[in-house]
């Protein structure tokens, strides 16, 4: 388990504070720019794991009434989201579920009338997101494997945002995106996953990094803005996390 995990791991069993729910409540209560974990972590601070039994209505109306907060329309559909990872992780399977819990951790309000296109950073950091929230399954903290619909639903995305070869964390698409290619793109792929393998990953370096606007180098540009993307919101959300242990 990575130190993101751990944390959130270790702050579903300690002790609530006066110092912890104070923070909760802030943070609840300037949910703009938060996460889903966020969000999470702070409910489950104030009321234990009880609420992941409730109803929502009974969960934004408990807020409002015992904290006086009134939680967004965003807010509400992470939080929504990250409990369904936990009680029911059709996240896996589901393409759509997967399209709206991506949708729902970005703060995009999903749109029901079809099917969306999720971007590569966003479903990046939901799938990243949700293995930390499933550690935190109170029955059952397992991580399914991602399911064919899933894995078509990832590559098309992928492939109309020009990837020829999947970033860390959608790597479960990595066939399904490579049949969707013709046979003479292969060799570019080999090439991008090699090079991509054997990149540095030190954080400030890749940071700083100039990738031309060659083919391969292209690829290594967009894997590596995934990379940062994921780490720099993980790195967000764990600096955030302690505040409700100091």
């Amino acid at each position: 388990m990575n130190d993101l995990a751990k944390l959130a791991s270790g702050l579903t069993g300690f002790l609530k504070t006066a110092h912890s729910e104070k923070v909760a409540i802030d943070l609840l209560q300037h949910s703009d720019d938060k996460e889903a974990i966020v969000l999470y972590t702070a409910v489950q601070t104030l009321y234990g794991l009880s609420f992941l039994d409730w109803e929502p209505e009974t969960l934004w109306l408990s807020l409002i009434r015992d904290k006086k907060i009134d939680l967004p329309v965003e807010a509400r559909h992470k939080l929504q989201a990250a409990i369904a990872l936990i009680v029911n992780p059709s996240f896996y399977w589901d393409n759509l579920v997967f399209q709206q819990t991506v949708q729902a951790f970005s703060g995009i309000v999903n749109n029901p009338e079809g099917l969306q296109e999720a971007h590569p950073l966003h479903m990046c950091w939901a799938v990243y997101e949700a293995s930390i929230l499933r550690s935190l399954d109170p029955d059952e903290p397992i991580i399914p494997d991602f399911d064919v619909d899933v894995q078509s639903y990832t590559a098309v995305c992928l492939q109309r945002a020009g990837f020829v070869y999947p970033p860390n964390q959608l790597l479960y698409a990595e066939e399904a995106l490579t049949s969707l290619y013709p046979k003479e793109s292969l060799e570019l792929k080999h090439q991008v996953k090699e090079a991509w393998e054997k990149q540095p990953k030190e954080i400030e370096g890749l940071r700083e990094q100039v990738f031309t606007e060659d083919p391969l180098p292209l690829q290594l540009h967009k894997l590596a803005g995934c990379y940062l993307y994921v780490n720099d919101t993980a790195v967000s959300v764990a600096n955030t996390l302690l505040t409700l242990k100091v």
